[in-house]
């Protein structure tokens, strides 16, 4: 979640990476914003807007205001915490495997992979394969013949409907054990001749007898066939092999020595891959702006939850004080609907209970009509809101057809008489009637009160002049 809402508040900022016909757009506490910084951002954000002096300005103004947010989260010493610092450098190093990392390679090594397997599985296809083995301990005293025995009597047990992999997890001795056994889908080359032939014998869903294979004992089960299909099909598991294999580890290798070559620097191999990270910010300035965004972006999330967010949500009297301070900013669309409708045996159940529920407080009504009802229930009922009581209009048909005269229904089977109780109101009576637009309201009043603190705290200034010739190309 916290990523998500990384993305919806991000107006981002980098580090300045160029410096010839590079003007300062803006200043903000000391920090120059310039023209490469702001067009790659503006762009980003407005990937399809038509430039003009107003949309610019405007993107500026926001800009600014998130810069003062950083300032203001740095100054706070967000940026130090061991929170912040493990997401930052999390998020930095899944960006970073793209810019440290030969793709053209490891693109070449998974094709070159998949096409060995295709060559090599031919059409026997592949087999999702489940492995349970009993391996002898002599320090224990145990020998290959107690093993077998031991895989005897478990193939009983399979064969009388035990589940294999429950019977895997209990007794097998394989490092797939914990998983019920389970391998995953297998190619005949992947495995020992002796154990290839069993396993591509196999029907789907059956097991096998237990066999001995290079002194272990093993029941394996299949539980499907398949073609190996496309490249594209397979592309995923394959590039997660190509990490396990140490292909990733080679395409680093091989991309910081073309650096290093092109650079002039002295280290290679895994020397050049650690100085190639440690200076991809400068190397690669797209990187940079990236790791700006998740930098900044982070500790504007940080401090905005604090200032914002969280006071929304944790301080109800707050937002209860700008409620009565501001009512009548808060207003229904049209009329609502408070109260409740009735679905009634028959029209005296109605007559009867009405009366009742007119001169009894709204939250006892459910008490009234169920000591009414007794053990026979002879009036039901639909509330509105929870909370509010509350039917806006083309929420509910009963209410629409009844109180407003829209549209039409059809009365609940048994429960032919249908009408309501309650009252019909033009506006809000109480904050919780405009809870959401409350919340809303009082987040942007925050947000302009704490902007007006920080605008009056750190220096700024926007180049208008500079400003002009942002943007002109895309």
């Amino acid at each position: 979640m916290r990523r998500i809402l990384l993305c919806i508040v991000s107006v981002l900022l980098c580090m300045p990476l160029f410096a010839q016909d590079n003007p300062v757009v803006m200043t903000v506490g000391g920090y120059d914003v310039t023209q490469s910084e702001f067009e790659y951002f503006f762009w980003k954000n407005n990937p399809d807007s038509v430039v003009s002096k107003k949309v610019i300005n405007q993107y500026a103004d926001m800009y600014l205001n998130y810069k003062l947010k950083v300032l203001a989260a740095i100054d706070e010493g967000l940026d130090q915490t061991e929170s912040f610092l493990s997401e930052y450098q999390m998020c930095r190093e899944m960006q970073a495997e793209d810019y440290i990392m030969d793709k053209d390679f490891l693109e070449m090594v998974a094709r070159s992979t998949f096409e060995e397997s295709q060559a090599q599985v031919g059409d026997l296809g592949l087999a999702h394969l489940f492995v349970m083995s009993s391996f002898p301990d002599e320090n224990a005293g145990e020998t290959l013949e107690d093993s077998y025995k031991l895989m005897q009597s478990i193939y009983a047990r399979l064969k009388a409907g035990e589940s294999f992999q429950s019977l895997a997890r209990q007794y097998s001795t394989d490092d797939l054990a914990e998983n019920g056994g389970e391998a995953g889908w297998v190619s005949r080359n992947q495995l020992p001749d002796e154990i290839t032939e069993i396993v591509f014998s196999l029907k789907d869903n059956e097991f096998s007898k237990p066999f001995v294979s290079d002194g272990i004992c093993f029941i394996v089960m299949v539980d499907g066939h398949r073609q190996l299909g496309s490249y594209e099909e397979n592309k995923h598991d394959i590039y997660n092999w190509l990490v396990e294999s140490g292909a990733y580890d080679e395409a680093k290798r091989r991309k910081a020595n073309e650096y290093a070559e092109n650079l002039g620097w002295t280290e290679r191999d895994d020397e050049a891959v650690a100085r190639l990270d440690s200076l991809l910010d400068e190397v690669e300035p797209e990187f940079g702006n990236l790791a700006r965004e998740y930098h900044d972006g982070l500790l504007v999330f940080d401090i905005s939850n604090r200032e914002i967010w969280e006071r929304v949500s944790n301080h109800p009297e707050e937002l209860e004080s700008y409620y009565q301070s501001h009512t009548k900013q808060f207003k229904f669309d049209k009329p609502a609907f408070r109260g409740m409708v009735l679905f009634c045996r028959s029209e005296n159940d109605y007559n009867y209970i009405k009366p009742i529920l007119e001169r009894t407080d709204r939250s006892e009504w459910v008490d009234s009509i169920l000591a009414y009802n007794g053990t026979d229930v002879k009036i039901r009922v639909l509330r509105g809101d929870l909370e509010t009581g509350l039917f806006h209009q083309g929420q509910n048909e009963y209410v629409d057809k009844i109180v407003f005269g829209n549209g039409d229904f059809k009365p609940m089977a048994g429960y032919p008489y249908v009408n309501v109780v309650g009252k019909v109101v033009k506006k809000p009576e109480q904050i919780m009637d405009v809870a959401g637009d409350v919340a809303d309201q009082y987040q942007k009043y925050l947000e302009n009160e704490w902007l007006k603190r920080l605008k009056s705290k750190y220096k700024y200034k926007i180049n208008k002049k500079a400003l002009k010739k942002v943007c002109q190309v895309k």
